[in-house]
């Protein structure tokens, strides 16, 4: 599909930080690209037309869905007449009054449209019963009223910025957050009071969204038989544990649980000093690929380990900010960083070109020497380490080898996140052919 870049579509746009942020678009996408909002809203819109005859029970849900996002008026100055509203997109995630709420007006039946209906302010107001509709709770309040768009919010002001985005659930920026205060609500630390139980007011206050019934008192108790959010008492913060406890391990859920334990990473230069089991025996390692060989641990081969990361001035793997001179200017080219004692041993100078290699290929970079990287003890030998980041390709107004090259294909079990922040390399001075 010829999608559109980012600076080409407008949107919300989250994090693992959870930070919802909405982006404006800047231009028009080229020729027949689009968003992919559009791809989507217009593929529903053909399957609605499709199936719109259709008697089967089974294509009931499509032909019920709600599916109608197109905007009032096309954008000013836009060629594409047919974008779908992302804004209206944003009310059905944060919800909406199906009916009328209690104390609007007299409902006599009445329903409304997502495009007139009332937001709904937080998932607080939610209901089981058909009366309000939201795409996910843990969003709603992102759009609470018409010109409020909270993911468009920039205003700088506060210790922790409540105004900068809005952060999922309820905009608060760290969750269980009535852990910050002691069992009778009194701050840990003066210095760095987070949330605390304000007597006079008799709620829960501070300088974030209270994670916690706001009129709960630390001195609450439940009564017995007492079910949900009543049965924490008022000095339980983690309120979506069913005990309202923080748990050292998880009972259930993960493939490598219950209890945390330390394994090395797939290659290592080092055994396991804590346990038997050397790396994790649910990782995901794909030891069939003749393309992703594994050096054995401590292979004298490739003793030194390395670990990539990104840079300020370019964005994930650099295929937008490597054309831009600008930052080309400020990080020129890629480098790994090493020691000065790695450096003294493999007789590599400052600025020189390096050759960095591992089973799966070799790459070139240019040598940074830095005190930031340090040489390791462990078990009486000395392991070296590197870093190196990964925004470099074969295009761009810069152009350098590709770290990901290096990388082996090893994957957690749970959520297949690769494992790229540790494997083993070797480095020799000089350049590839």
């Amino acid at each position: 599909m010829p999608a559109a870049a980012s600076t080409e579509k407008e949107g919300s746009f989250t994090n693992t930080q959870r930070l919802i942020q909405w982006r404006d678009k800047a231009v028009d996408p080229p020729l027949d690209a689009r968003s992919d909002l559009w791809f989507v809203y217009h593929l529903g819109k053909r399957l609605k037309a499709l199936y719109a005859g259709s008697k089967e029970a089974k294509d009931r849900a499509l032909q019920a869905l709600t599916w109608d996002y197109d905007p009032e008026k096309p954008e000013p100055g836009s060629r594409i007449l047919d974008e779908p509203d992302a804004l209206l997109v944003l009310k059905e995630i944060n919800g909406y009054y199906v009916q009328p709420p209690e104390g609007i007006g007299n409902s006599n039946g009445r329903r409304y449209t997502l495009r007139d209906a009332p937001h709904v302010p937080n998932f607080t107001v939610l209901k089981s019963d058909g009366s309000t509709a939201c795409g996910s709770w843990i969003y709603s309040g992102v759009y609470p009223e018409p010109g409020n768009n909270r993911a468009a919010s920039r205003v700088p002001e506060g210790y922790t910025f409540l105004q900068w985005g809005f952060s999922w659930p309820a905009n608060r920026r760290i969750l269980y957050n009535r852990a910050s205060a002691d069992p009778q609500g009194r701050p840990w630390s003066e210095r760095k009071k987070y949330i605390w139980w304000d007597e006079e007011q008799h709620k829960w206050t501070g300088v974030d969204i209270p994670d916690f019934p706001v009129s709960k008192p630390p001195s609450y108790t439940p009564h017995p038989g007492a079910v949900g959010m009543d049965a924490h008492s008022g000095s339980d913060p983690f309120i979506m544990k069913p005990d309202g406890k923080g748990w050292l391990f998880a009972p259930k859920g993960l493939k490598d649980g219950p209890l945390p334990a330390h394994y090395e990473a797939a290659e290592s230069p080092v055994h396991n000093a804590l346990y038997g089991q050397q790396s994790n025996p649910a990782a995901k390692y794909f030891r069939d690929r003749s393309d992703n060989p594994l050096a054995a641990i401590g292979d004298e081969r490739y003793p030194i380990v390395i670990t990539t990361y990104r840079l300020t001035e370019h964005h994930v793997s650099g295929p937008m900010t490597r054309w831009m001179p600008w930052l080309n200017a400020l990080q020129p080219s890629l480098f790994a960083e090493l020691s000065p004692e790695l450096a003294a041993e493999r007789k590599i100078r400052h600025g020189e070109w390096i050759i960095i290699s591992t089973p799966r290929g070799e790459i070139e970079a240019r040598a940074m020497v830095t005190r930031r990287m340090r040489p390791l003890r462990v078990n009486g030998r000395m392991v070296h380490q590197i870093g190196l980041p990964f925004h470099w390709g074969y295009q761009g107004k810069v152009t350098g080898s590709i770290t990901n090259d290096l990388a082996h294909m090893v994957l957690e079990p749970n959520v297949s996140i690769e494992e790229a922040k540790a494997f083993t390399c070797n480095v020799r001075s000089g350049r590839l052919a």
